[in-house]
């Protein structure tokens, strides 16, 4: 007969399995498309809006040699939001998802927004204004 202590160690253990499978699945889920960008000024980006396509491409991961990490740039209806792809909790680069971003260093995760879903991070992440010119979303670094 199992004794209580070890049914709890194995339920303990049992849910741990199952907490860490579902944050390994999480970082298997499909990467969204790299578009590398020359930044036409010091301290701006411009990304054509051909590169979304209706029903398709919502969102782009932006990569500029101006900034260290990455940029995910979203479409949403005819707005654009440009969010920093770096983990407010302690600076590591994240990973965007289809519907989600989430630091596969210590499992925070952050909306579409930039607002944060899952702790250890405890701020939103830092978010660039943009504007639309002539089809091309100019995201502002400074």
């Amino acid at each position: 007969m199992t004794s209580r202590r070890s049914f709890i160690k194995s339920g303990c253990a049992a849910c741990l399995l199952v907490a860490s499978g579902a944050s390994l699945l999480e970082s298997c889920a499909t990467p969204l498309p790299l578009l590398k960008v020359a930044g036409s000024k010091d301290q701006e980006v411009e990304v054509g809006t051909e590169n979304f396509i209706p029903g398709k491409v919502t969102a782009l991961v932006i990569r500029t040699r101006q900034m260290e990490n990455d940029i995910l740039l979203v479409k949403n209806g005819e707005e654009y939001k440009a969010l920093y792809l770096k983990c407010t909790h302690e600076g590591v680069n994240l990973t965007a998802t289809a519907n989600k971003i989430y630091c596969p260093s210590h499992g925070s995760s952050f909306d579409m927004n930039g607002k944060v879903l899952k702790e250890p991070a405890l701020r939103p992440l830092k978010t660039f204004r943009t504007e639309l010119i002539n089809n091309q979303v100019i995201i502002h670094l400074s």
